[in-house]
């Protein structure tokens, strides 16, 4: 029982409030700060402000996700710990600014000494940093990085 609360508190902990004004998916998952805990992103992943895999944490993201993250340079994901994005030909993951191009840059996918990934099928889209930091300990294979137009 401690366990699971210790679990929930710590899932709690990882959920923001929906921004005021931005419209979103009826199913999406809300995140932003610290992740602690390692866990599987599937569906629409919306983040509203900046994000960081730590040390010893995998975040795998599943084929067909959209991981919509709210406009702003300073609004990026700090990899410290493992990022896994397999998406597949037929349902690959799209990294985006919510609300698209449009709306503005999100900041980029930056990843510190020490830190692994792997991005196979996988688009990113609007953000300033694009992929970037230490990648010696990630793979690509079908990796996107589209500009915002």
């Amino acid at each position: 029982m401690k366990t699971r609360l210790l679990f929930l508190l710590a899932a709690a902990s990882l959920c923001g409030l929906p921004p005021r004004g931005v419209d979103a998916h009826p199913n999406a998952r809300f995140y932003r700060g610290d992740v602690t805990v390692s866990t599987s992103w599937e569906g629409v992943i919306r983040l509203t402000g900046k994000l960081v895999i730590r040390e010893g944490v995998t975040v795998t993201v599943d084929p067909g996700t959209e991981v919509l993250v709210q406009p702003g340079t300073g609004n990026d994901i700090e990899v410290r710990g493992r990022l896994l994005v397999r998406g597949i030909p037929e349902k690959p993951v799209l990294f985006d600014t919510a609300g698209g191009c449009a709306a503005g840059p999100w900041g980029g996918i930056r990843f510190r000494p020490g830190s692994a990934g792997v991005f196979e099928h996988v688009r990113v889209r609007c953000a300033g940093g694009g992929v970037s930091g230490d990648l010696a300990g990630v793979t690509r294979a079908g990796l996107v990085i589209e500009a915002g137009r």
